[in-house]
Parts: C-alpha cells; structure tokens; sequence
C-alpha cells in the first residue's frame, strides 16, 4: 500500500510541474512562434580529456575547480582508450579508489579512502545517475554495463549531506549516456582472448526538425570467461531514452534500461595455503575452478524505468525532478570452500594425503527486489549585496522491497591437483528472509561567492527505517527485527581561487549509514557515523588544459561492529543474534592519507593521468584486542598509476595512436590481526594499448577505427586480495581485446 501511495505522489507532483509548464507554454505561444530549440541532454557537462565540471560534489553545475572537496571524473573517451569493459576497471587509475580485489564481473566493488570490504561488507557502487542505485539482501546486485556510461564521477569523503546514508570513505556515481542534439551513430564489434566477443551499437540525435525531440538508443551484447575454467559469463543490456524540450526552459528525459545476464561469473575464493603461501603438494593454479561446473551459475534481470525533468521557471529559480523505478531477480547457485572453519579435508578422507582435497559447501539463493528512488530540487540563484549565491533545496526518497530464499547442502571435497567434477548436488531451499527499507531525507544547500572565494554550506535530516524478518520454510517460524533510525549531517568549505588557476580548500563532512541486524538480545544496532576534515590544492592552468590535486584527510567512523566477546556460545545462549556468534558495536576505524592526481593534454595529441595514494588506515577502537591499532582488510598503504596516449597528427602516419599505463599496489592484509603470513604481497601490473583512424589512410574509411587494449600485458600471477584465510583472489591474468567500430 505504501508503494502505491508513494507512486501516486510521485505522479501527481511530476503532472503538476508539467502541468504548470505547458500552461506557461500555452502563454507564450498566444504571442509569439516558437522558433528551432537546439537542446544539450548533458547539460554543461564537458567533453574531452579533461572535464572541469561535475555535479557529484555538489548536485549543481559546478567547476571541479572551485568545489571545496575531492571530485574527479573518467571521462567516456578515457573509458574507451584504456579499453575498459566494467565500471571497476575503469578506476583502476583513479587515486584514493582500490578495485579488483576480487576480479569478475558479476559485481563492482570498490575501496575509497580505505573504507570498503569483501561480502556483507563490501562497497558496491550505489549511485546510478545521481540517485541510489539499491542491492539487494545477499546476492542481488546490479551491475551497470560500462557502454551504457557516458562518464564517471567520484566523490572522497562522507555525501551523506546531499545522498543521505552510505560509506564515509566517498561514492562513485555513473552517468548515463543521454540524447543529444547533434545527430551520431556508432556500431562496433571486438574480439579477444577468453573466448571474448562483443557486439554494440550507439545512435542519437534529433527525432523532428525542430530539434525539441531527441532520441537515443544503445546496446551492446557480449559473452567471454575469466580465464578461469568454466567461467563464461555472457550478457545483453539495452538503453533507450528520450528528451523533450517544449521551449528552451524546459527539458524531459525519459530513459529505460534492461539488463540480462545469463550467467556473469566470479573467480571462487582459495585458501591461502596454495596460494598465497607454501603448500607441500604444489600451489593451486591460477585457472582451478573449485566449483562445480553442473551447477555454479548466477543468472540476473535487471530493468530500469525514469526520467530527469527540469524547468527554468525565471532567472532566480530552477526546479528539478529525478526519479527511477528498478526491478532486479537473480538466481545463484554456488559450490565454493567455505568462508569459515577449515578449508581442506582431512588427511584420512583424501588418501592419506592433508591439504590436498578442498571442502566446498553449496548454496542456492534466489533473490528479488523492487525499488523507488526519486529526488526532487529548487536551485535558486541569486545576489545578496556582493555576495553571489547558489541555493538548492531539495527532498529525496529511497524505498526497497527485497526478498531471499535459500538453502545450503553438505559439504564435499575436491583433489585441486586432480579435479573430478561429481554431478549436480542437491539443494533444498530451507529459509527465506524479507526485507523493506525505507529512507526520506530533506537537505539544504548554499554556495556562496565573493570575487576569489568560495563558501559552502549544507545541512541534511534523514529518517531512516529498515523492517526484516527470517523465516524457517519447514517450520514457518520467524524472526523480525524493525529498526528506525534519524540523523543529521552536514558539510562546510572554504576555498580561494587564485588568479593563476591555483586554489587552495578546507572542508568538513559527516555521514551515517544504518547498520542491519541485531546484537544479543535482539537488540538493534545504531547507525555508523562519519567525519572527515579535508585540505588541498586543486590547479587548473590557464596556459595548457590540465587539472592537477593535492587532497590531505583525516576521516574516522563510529559504531563499527566487532565480536561481542560478553556473549557467545560457550557462555550463554545466543538470544536474538543470527550466527553462533554475537556482535556489539565497540569499533572505531581511522584514515589519513594524501592523494595526488594529475591529468593533463600537454598538446592536442597527447594525454596523461597519474596518481599517487598513501592509506594509513587502522583500528582504533575494538573490544578484541589483537585488533586495534591494525589495519583493515584490503587496504593498501601505497599506491599509483600512470597512463599516456598519444596519437600521431602529421606525416603518413596520421591517426595512428598508442597509450601505455602502469598500475602500482601496494601490499595489503589478509586478516584482521595483521599476521605476516597473511600479507599480500604488492604487484605491478603494465597495460597498453593502440588505435588507428582508418580514415587518414583512405577517405573511403572514414568513420572506421581499429583499437587493440591489452591489460596486464605481461601476464603476471598474482593475489589481489584475502579477505581471511580461507578465501584469498588470484587477480585477473592478460586480457587482449581487438575492436573495430564505425562512426558516421
């Protein structure tokens, strides 16, 4: 009933606004003919190497230069000339932000200023065109395919002020591809190693003569494996919107996508004992596939339905209105080691022979969720005296209605050496858990300006409830917990604008992010809280088109949850917890770091970005001990990257282009009690890649490009990650794609 009464709202605000629009409409044509309207989907968003402006930081038009935190974008020509093919590779050379620490592409996780995770823990990216982008309970992800993209902005440091909860370390927030004004087509097709091979078409422009109506329609089809036996993963997306502009104050985006993924893979986890360390019987290969290839697959649907709307009302005020419907279903199926416990068999039941026969448990969850997100604003902007200032308001809200049912089966074991692959085993689906979150927030924001400075200030009040239950199918018996939760946040910056391109930023941001479950006594849990201070220096040339940062924090988050060592399974009984052990929130994680990020056109033909991260992430506060003062899982302490593309722009040879990178990471834990035989060694990985313009070589060509990417271009095994010592990731081994694409 709610659902509906929030879409009958929703309805009924977006009629009145398009109602108060075409009446102001129906006005101006009494007077006056209306003449061709040219119409940018995008907005001021910027083109090229580099872009200046982002809306991420701000949920304004604003310059990257002037906005008082760390915000960077990847743009789509970046996408396409590093050749990346899923949201997580396409920040790999991004500063502050960790990825492929589990290679696949069933979701994409990320790190950002050390905050991020493995499993429930894990930070998926969660802002799909300024709204949030929801996951479901376990395994229902989705996962935006990266040719739907037209750029992607990230933001360091607590959003909560203007997103309302989420993790304290920042958000990724993709842009879509949307109409535009200028009529373009694109088809491609790409071939590589792992069976890989893609198929894509991207066309846009206006629909009448007028220009008031602009299309676009995009798609792409793909399927390859990992380079892991039985990995294939296979995939079809497509993305139509329309754009609308009755007159030039006024535009309608309506935009759909639909996803499906036949099967989208994940390499399993090992032991580290084979692959990050020594076993006596050999190291388990990079390509050994723990599972069973009768049974492992993850089948998801996704669509998506909504639209952007703006109106221009007079010079002062602005009205905007986001909003996204999104069904997701996936059906998983698992045979993996299990996370906890040990790994391998014993001796007696793998021919006398320890750590050679791997455990592995099945599991099956089929999943679903609906959900609604829509955000409505007033931007005013306006002069008080000599001060300018941009003022938005705005009230967003989030709802999500989830659903889980699963099962697991016994467990059974596996010669890595010598693999037999039994037949499909059986999985009874014995528990199915319900969920409902709903999240309604009002925040306010000015940015003020005055000559070289910049100011700005915002405050934000959430009320935040989440309601589940779990249920025994056999039993019908069930346990529920409803959490309701309300915060405020709020930001403030100050930054000076030299007239030489240099300026100098001090910021401050807070965050909160509800914490699921129950503690002993079914007790719920209190939202985490973040805050960080930030300083830097952003320089933005006026000789040469670059944009070079410098940003320092200092970010802590409370209420972290850690072992309840008071209550546990030896000493009492575990009265609302919801696994043999309980959990209390004592814990407390700091980071500090410096990141460094470059990207700069030294000429039109050549191109560079580069970074460089330090991490000091520890615990600071825990009941357990062995813990405090170590650093998170997965978190590295150093890292950098450099890339460069250059094309050749004179002499035969015109149009023929290279780009080179190399991505440094540092060494990372594998366990919360930083053990040295759980460290994870640094590695280096090397990429490449050229393009060439047929059209230089013959007109007739014009249009054709061929491109050949190469990642880890010297095949270097390596372990990208652990996230305890049971599971532990071999990274993704050379990947080398050729693709041929026609623009006309």
């Amino acid at each position: 009933m709610r659902y509906r009464q929030v879409l009958a709202g929703a309805f009924t605000g977006t009629v009145s606004l398009l109602a108060i629009t075409a009446h102001a409409v129906a006005d101006d044509k009494a007077t006056t003919i209306l003449e061709a309207i040219t119409v940018t989907a995008n907005g001021t968003q910027d083109k090229g190497p580099i872009v200046k402006r982002a809306r991420s930081g701000t949920k304004t038009d604003t310059p990257i230069a002037e906005t008082p935190q760390s915000v960077s974008v990847v743009t789509g020509d970046q996408l396409t000339k590093q050749g990346a093919t899923s949201v997580s590779s396409a920040l790999r050379y991004e500063p502050g932000v960790t990825t492929g620490s589990r290679p696949g592409d069933r979701f994409d996780s990320v790190f950002i200023r050390g905050f991020g995770g493995f499993g429930p823990n894990a930070n998926y990216i969660h802002y799909l065109d300024g709204l949030k982008l929801p996951t479901g309970i376990n395994y229902d992800v989705p996962s935006v395919d990266s040719y739907l993209i037209d750029r992607i902005e990230i933001m360091r440091g607590p959003a909560s002020v203007l997103y309302g909860s989420g993790n304290p370390g920042g958000l990724v927030n993709l842009v879509t591809k949307k109409p535009e004004a200028e009529a373009s087509h694109e088809v491609f097709t790409r071939f590589g190693n792992n069976g890989r091979a893609e198929v894509g078409y991207d066309f846009t422009g206006p629909v009448d003569e007028e220009g008031a109506l602009l299309y676009r329609l995009t798609g792409v089809g793909r399927l390859y494996d990992l380079g892991v036996d039985y990995t294939d993963s296979k995939r079809v997306a497509v993305a139509p919107s329309l754009t609308w502009a009755p007159d030039a104050d006024t535009t309608l985006t309506i935009k759909a996508s639909y996803t499906r993924d036949p099967n989208a893979t994940l390499t399993n986890w090992m032991p580290a004992l084979g692959t990050l360390q020594a076993n006596p019987n050999g190291q388990i290969r990079s390509d050994f596939f723990s599972g069973n290839p009768n049974y492992n697959t993850f089948s998801r649907t996704q669509a998506t339905f909504g639209y952007e709307f703006e109106h221009h009302v007079d010079e002062v005020w602005t009205l905007r209105q986001n909003l996204r419907f999104m069904h997701s279903s996936s059906d998983f199926k698992g045979y993996s080691v299990p996370a906890g416990g040990s790994a391998w068999a014993s001796a007696a039941a793998c021919g006398g022979v320890a750590y050679l026969c791997l455990g592995r448990q099945a599991t099956h969850y089929i999943e679903q969720f609906n959900s609604l997100a829509v955000d409505n604003q007033a931007q005013a902007d306006f002069s008080t005296a000599s001060l300018n200032h941009k003022l938005l308001l705005g009230v967003d809200y989030q709802q999500l209605d989830a659903t889980s049912t699963y099962g697991n089966g016994t467990t059974t074991y596996i010669n890595y050496l010598n693999p037999v692959y039994e037949s499909t085993p059986n999985v009874t689906l014995t528990g199915r858990q319900d969920q409902i979150r709903h999240q309604t927030g009002i925040y306010a924001q000015d940015q003020m300006k005055l000559d070289n400075w910049a100011f700005v200030l915002a405050g934000r009040y959430d009320w935040s409830s989440i309601y589940s239950s779990t249920t025994t199918l056999s039993t019908g018996a069930s346990q529920k917990y409803d959490t309701q939760d309300a915060a405020f946040t709020w930001k403030a910056g100050l930054l000076y604008e030299f007239d030489n391109g240099i300026a100098p930023y001090a910021s401050y941001a807070t965050s909160f992010d509800p914490t699921m479950g129950t503690g002993y006594g079914g007790k719920t849990f209190d939202p985490t809280t973040g805050q960080q201070y930030e300083v830097g220096i952003k320089y933005q040339p006026t000789s040469f088109d670059a944009l070079f940062t410098v940003a320092l924090y200092d970010l802590t988050q409370q209420n972290v949850l850690t072992t309840d060592l008071q209550h546990t399974s030896t000493n009492t009984t575990l009265t609302g917890c919801s696994s043999t052990t309980c959990q209390t929130q004592t814990g407390e994680v700091r980071s500090r770091g410096i990141e460094l990020g470059a990207k700069f056109a030294i000429t039109d033909n050549l191109n560079i970005s580069a970074s460089y991260t330090y991490t000091d992430a520890e615990v600071t506060k825990s009941n357990v001990a062995s813990t405090i003062g170590k650093t998170p899982v997965g978190t590295p302490d150093h890292m950098a990257s450099l890339w460069g593309d250059y094309t050749i722009n004179s002499g035969a040879l015109t149009g023929l282009g290279f780009g080179a990178g190399v991505r440094f990471m540092g060494a990372t834990n594998g366990d919360a009690a930083n053990t040295s035989a759980m460290k994870v060694p640094s590695y280096t990985l090397v990429d490449a890649s050229a393009h060439y313009d047929l059209g230089n070589y013959d007109f007739k060509f014009k249009g054709v490009q061929l491109a050949v990417n190469a990642t880890n271009l010297f095949n270097k095994e390596y372990v990208s990650a652990c996230a305890s010592a049971n599971q532990c990731f071999y990274g993704t081994g050379r990947t080398v794609m050729a693709t041929v694409s026609y623009k006309w």
